[in-house]
C-alpha cells in the first residue's frame, strides 16, 4: 500500500510582534531623613554565636552501642 503525503494547510500567518519600546522611568525621589537600618538579629542585636548541637542529633545506632 502506497501512503499518500498529507496536504500542507496554508494558513493565516500570524502578525508580528509589536517592536518593544523602553519608558525611561524617572529616578525615585530618595527622603534623606528616612535611612536604611541594618537588620536586626534580636537578643543583642547581632548574630548568635554558634551552638553545639551533637547532643540533640540522632545518632546512628552504632554510635549509640559505644556510649
Amino acid at each position: 500500500m502506497v501512503q499518500k503525503k498529507p496536504k500542507k494547510k496554508v494558513g493565516k500567518k500570524v502578525a508580528a510582534a509589536p517592536l518593544v519600546v523602553k519608558k525611561v522611568e524617572p529616578k525615585k525621589v530618595v527622603n534623606p531623613l528616612f535611612e536604611k537600618r541594618p537588620k536586626n538579629f534580636a537578643i543583642g542585636q547581632d548574630i548568635q554565636p554558634t551552638r553545639d548541637l551533637s547532643r540533640f542529633v540522632r545518632w546512628p545506632k552504632y554510635i549509640r552501642i559505644q556510649r
